[in-house]
């Protein structure tokens, strides 16, 4: 009896060491979490719905940040007429690289990738330029959490670990609009990764002690 509780904890505490080995294994199923782009200051992928209702005209150029749409700004993180997002608290330059997406307003900055059922942790950074924002984050049209980004608060670290069935589309959304205010979340080093079924990490426990 003995023998059989010290192996089932010896199971437990290698699914532990397992899962922890998986995920940091696990690929990232985002594509250009790095909001890498191509302009040399600042442009839109296309205009948020409340700055295009008032006629505010900014510069337009779709396609410029490979993997992503919707209508965000893609920034250089030296950008001054953005605030310099590379001089806030918190910016890692190795990690965020020359460029970061800002959700202005209602802006929404969207990935069409498709997840099959299972239980998913997305992680990324954000920041805030202007007045405080609001952001939600949306998996299949469902929200999955809701975000704020303060004034001079600095680069910050968040993540959400969601169940879905199934779907596509993944995006971040601003909570305000132009008329009300001009608020700016910065989005940069975004991950997903699956997190693997309990059944699964017992599973491979046993196998990697040959039980």
């Amino acid at each position: 009896q003995e023998g059989k509780l010290m192996i089932k904890n010896i199971l437990v505490a290698a699914a532990f060491g397992v899962a922890a080995v998986v995920a940091q294994a696990a690929p990232n199923l985002i594509v250009n979490g790095a909001m890498d782009g191509t302009t040399t200051g600042y442009v839109y992928n296309a205009s948020p719905a409340s700055v295009a209702a008032l006629g505010i005209g900014v510069p337009i150029e779709a396609g410029t940040v490979g993997g992503w749409d919707g209508s965000f700004v893609s920034i250089t993180s030296n950008s001054g007429p953005w605030g310099n997002p590379s001089g806030l608290a918190g910016f890692d330059a190795a990690t965020f690289g020359g460029y970061v997406a800002g959700v202005q307003s209602d802006g929404v900055l969207a990935q069409a990738l498709t997840l099959t059922a299972g239980t998913y942790t997305l992680s990324w950074s954000d920041a805030n330029r202007g007045a405080n924002q609001t952001y939600s984050v949306l998996f299949n049209g469902a929200n999955v959490g809701t975000y704020h980004t303060l004034a001079g608060a600095g680069w910050g670290a968040e993540s959400v670990t969601f169940t879905t069935a199934g779907g596509m589309g993944l995006a971040f959304v601003g909570g305000t609009t132009i008329d009300q205010t001009d608020a700016t979340s910065f989005i940069d080093n975004v991950s997903l990764t699956a997190v693997p079924e309990p059944s699964m990490l017992l599973m491979m426990a046993a196998a990697t002690l040959g039980l």
